[in-house]
């Protein structure tokens, strides 16, 4: 079934089970005959199938040997020192030479920009509906497994503690970003983006007020070692067409500018300043 999309939770992440009975009650998901890896599977239509897994998410690389989907989502836990209320989402995959929670190094998924996007989008939508409006919303750069995978997926995330692991409105709004995931179309052109910290605030903005569709980022830490594979999988490993290069100028340094652009230079992709963007 070529449109069929999977949302995985996971039996050690209480966020993506939280999430999950938030699924099953208010949106209209079934329990099937199916089990997978023992646990009941649902679905809602013929296109849309809810399962739960034994293994931690970030090595749920084989998903696809069970599924021939057109894309998977994963609802997530996100986890912080600082404890901080948040709604996350973002591409996976390992820049550098480490793979520490996750995947091989120097190896990204196949992102899914259009349902990165749609995702934020509805994630802001939710927590601005929240009283109080304590939850942060952002993009995160690619970072962490699976990386294998042929299937375009995205990370929807609720964090950043285990308390709020099980905070009804974030599962909420978390659902309510999957489904838009669910529904969105894997079309249109899109950019990858390269400079600032973890939570990439500056491509938040383009996404929301621009409409961009935002696959891989690299952040400011990942440049320097950044390889000429590594970037070609950004372009490359995609879902939607990358046609642009998006540089966040005040969150590089001239070491990573001297790094990056030449390589950027050498590629059939447009290089835009994000202030310019």
């Amino acid at each position: 079934m070529d449109s069929l999309r999977v949302l995985v939770t996971s039996e050690k992440d209480l966020a993506s089970l939280t999430i999950k009975d938030v699924l099953v009650n208010e949106y209209g998901f079934l329990r099937t005959d199916e089990l997978f890896e023992g646990s009941p599977t649902f679905s809602l239509g013929e296109n849309l199938k809810l399962i739960t897994t034994t293994r931690d998410m970030i090595y749920c690389d084989h998903i696809e040997d069970h599924f021939d989907a057109e894309a998977i989502i994963f609802c997530s836990r996100h986890r912080a020192e600082s404890g901080q209320p948040a709604l996350l989402v973002h591409s996976t995959g390992n820049l550098g030479r480490e793979a520490l929670f996750g995947g091989n190094p120097q190896q990204l998924s196949v992102s899914a920009p259009a349902l990165v996007s749609a995702a934020l989008k509805k994630l802001f939508e939710e927590r601005n509906k929240m009283e109080p409006n304590e939850f942060d919303v952002s993009l995160e750069v690619t970072h962490h497994g699976p990386t294998t995978m042929n299937t375009p997926l995205v990370f929807v995330e609720l964090g950043s503690s285990e308390a709020l692991w099980t905070h009804e409105e974030g599962a909420r709004a978390v659902a309510a970003a999957v489904m838009e995931c669910a529904a969105e179309p894997l079309s249109g052109a899109a950019a990858i983006g390269f400079g600032g910290t973890h939570y990439a605030s500056k491509f938040n903005k383009l996404v929301l007020e621009k409409n961009y569709k935002v696959g891989h980022l690299a952040p400011k830490y990942a440049i320097n070692d950044l390889t000429e594979d590594v970037l070609d999988q950004m372009i490359s490993r995609s879902a939607n067409p990358i046609k642009s290069a998006i540089i966040d100028w005040k969150g590089m340094n001239s070491e990573n500018k001297a790094h990056l652009l030449p390589m950027l230079e050498e590629r059939d992709i447009d290089v835009i300043r994000a202030k310019n963007a």
